[in-house]
């Protein structure tokens, strides 16, 4: 069914979901002020980045759980602002806090990478994608307990007594694992990076619109943070040194939600602009029309319209061919099914699977375009019985085809051979006649006999030679080049055709030259037979005096005819004076 208007128009979208993204923001924004108090209070720049940086984190998570196919990136941008929020727990410097701190950092940038590489298909589409999580899991945290076991709180910044997680602190040790630690940080954020531009190219052309920018502010995001936690991995870091450059990449990490911010509102308002462009590429509404105007909203050029056929109970495509969508739809295809508002069907949208996950801005289209579906539907409708009407054209002269090549092999196999026999009958009785008087008589019997068999043997070739049957069209068109008294150049392919082809394209050339030879009086005629994988082409040129036009009841008129019959064409020039031109173009695949 072609969706409400009002139930799901972009608009509705809009207000409502910026209603559910500010949710999240102010509660994120309380638990940094929280957790962050006792540096904020002194430092209100620090203060302002951060709040900005975890409400603008939660606003985007609350933003992408309004779409079902981006719910799992807003769920773990919203653990990503949460995160990053408990991170400034370290500032009060005393009990479990500082601890607490150090894995909810590790735990921000978890989920920041795994937002981004669930966007937008809401999931972990490829193997790389599944390893970098787990790679990451066990790097972050993995080597947050690394450092936690082999220090004490104060070579990271905090009191002595605080709650940490010391087995063996010696400095040799924990300087061997924060040098492990600094390449490992930097092969994390190198193989992010080789897992975004790897999903590239397995986009879609509007999921790839979305993705880039925000690939872009991830990659700089994961850069910032290599330069930045250098200064931190170092044996000994004060407090108000490490507070200073949460800051820093607190600021930096803004990047992200501004990026998917700016593309969650693209994506929606786009929906509006792909209702705008679609009533305005159908406002002249066809079969055509309709579909070139959703293959450029939807930017997806093998996209096609089957419309319902309501008197034939089936669906055709845009030639009115019908169809059966029963059969499988192949790897990498969507169809859609369309109802009218009152429930039967009007069409199916054959589309890249891609689009699936786009299925609200492919509804804005089919909406925008509902009057235009229902207008074309009728031309389809139209186009459907003209094509049954060609269709049974075209079996009429598959049959007329038979039907001459059987009256030719029974003139051939049965009137030929009986006058044939008759004529050696005669033959006999002239020479064993016992009255010499019926000699002469008999033999003129025989002639007229031989004259009435050339006849007969005249007439079965030219309802259907028996050599185009056996030998197909070049070896058929010799002896009618040859009985036509002039210079004939002949030039043909020997490659065989389906029997209504190969008739239909000897008659078409037939009749050519009978008419170049008849009415253009030319002296040369060049006749050439050429083919592909899909068509053949016949082209008779002759030098005659040319101003030939196809008129009604004209041999010409019934040749287009037949070869139109068959969904073939003609092209006919004849300029006054320069020769004639007709080419013959017959589908053969």
């Amino acid at each position: 069914m072609i969706p409400n208007r009002r139930a799901t128009g972009p608009g509705r979208w809009l207000t409502g979901a910026l209603a559910r993204a500010f949710v999240p923001a102010p509660v994120a924004v309380a638990i940094a002020v929280a957790a962050g108090w006792p540096y904020f209070s002194g430092h209100p720049l620090a203060a302002a980045v951060t709040l900005l940086c975890c409400g603008a984190f939660a606003a985007a998570g609350g933003l992408l759980t309004t779409a079902a196919r981006s719910r799992t990136s807003g769920l773990l941008l919203l653990a990503a602002a949460l995160a990053w929020a408990v991170n400034w727990s370290a500032s009060w410097d005393r009990g479990a806090w500082p601890l607490l701190s150090a894995f909810a950092q590790a735990t921000f940038y978890l989920a920041v990478g795994l937002s981004v590489l669930t966007y937008p298909a809401g999931r972990l589409t490829a193997r790389v994608d599944r390893a970098w999580a787990v790679q990451a899991v066990a790097i972050l945290w993995g080597g947050q307990v690394a450092i936690c076991t082999t220090s004490r709180p104060e070579w990271s910044g905090f009191r002595p007594g605080t709650l940490w997680l010391t087995v063996t602190a010696r400095r040799a040790v924990f300087h061997q694992v924060l040098q492990v630690m600094t390449v490992l940080y930097l092969l994390l954020a190198a193989s992010l990076a080789l897992a975004l531009l790897l999903r590239l190219p397995r986009m879609g052309r509007l999921d790839r619109a979305l993705a880039v920018p925000v690939m872009g502010a991830i990659a700089f995001v994961g850069i910032s943070a290599a330069i930045t936690e250098q200064s931190v991995m170092e044996d000994v870091i004060q407090l108000p040194q490490l507070l200073h450059l949460y800051v820093i990449q607190g600021a930096f990490s803004l990047a992200v939600p501004t990026a998917l911010l700016a593309t969650a509102l693209r994506s929606r308002f786009r929906e509006l602009a792909a209702a705008a462009r679609t009533l305005h590429l159908t406002s002249y509404p066809s079969v055509e029309r309709v579909q070139s105007a959703l293959r450029d909203v939807l930017q997806d050029p093998t996209l096609q319209v089957w419309f319902w056929i309501p008197p034939h109970q089936v669906y055709a495509d845009d030639a009115g061919r019908p169809l059966d969508l029963l059969l499988d739809t192949g790897a990498g295809r969507w169809r859609k099914t369309v109802n009218t508002a009152d429930g039967p069907p009007l069409a199916v949208v054959d589309c890249d699977a891609t689009l699936q996950a786009h299925a609200s801005l492919v509804d804005a289209a089919l909406v925008a375009a509902g009057r235009a579906l229902e207008t074309a539907q009728l031309q389809a409708v139209v186009q459907a019985q003209l094509e049954q009407v060609r269709s049974a054209q075209e079996r009429l002269v598959r049959a007329e085809a038979a039907e001459r090549e059987r009256l030719a092999r029974d003139l051939h196999d049965g009137a030929q051979q009986r006058l044939l026999a008759l004529g050696v009958n005669l033959g006999i009785l002239e020479n064993t006649a016992p009255d010499p008087a019926l000699r002469p008589q008999l033999r003129a019997c025989r002639l007229e006999l031989l004259e009435c068999l050339s006849d007969l043997r005249a007439l079965a070739r030219g309802i259907h030679p028996a050599i185009l049957v056996h030998e197909g069209i070049a070896a058929a068109l010799e002896p009618v080049a040859e009985r036509l008294g002039i210079r004939v150049h002949l030039h043909a392919t020997r490659q065989r055709f389906p029997r209504d082809v190969e008739s239909t394209m000897y008659f078409a050339l037939c009749e050519a030259l009978s008419n170049a030879v008849k009415h253009a009086h030319a002296t040369e005629i060049r006749i050439n037979v050429t083919s592909d994988t899909t068509h053949v082409t016949g082209i008779v040129h002759d030098n005659g005096t040319g101003g030939a036009q196809a008129s009604p009841g004209g041999g010409l008129t019934g040749i287009t005819d037949r070869v139109g019959a068959i969904r073939g064409r003609i092209e006919l020039s004849s300029p006054p004076g320069a020769g004639t031109t007709l080419k013959v173009v017959l589908p053969c695949a």
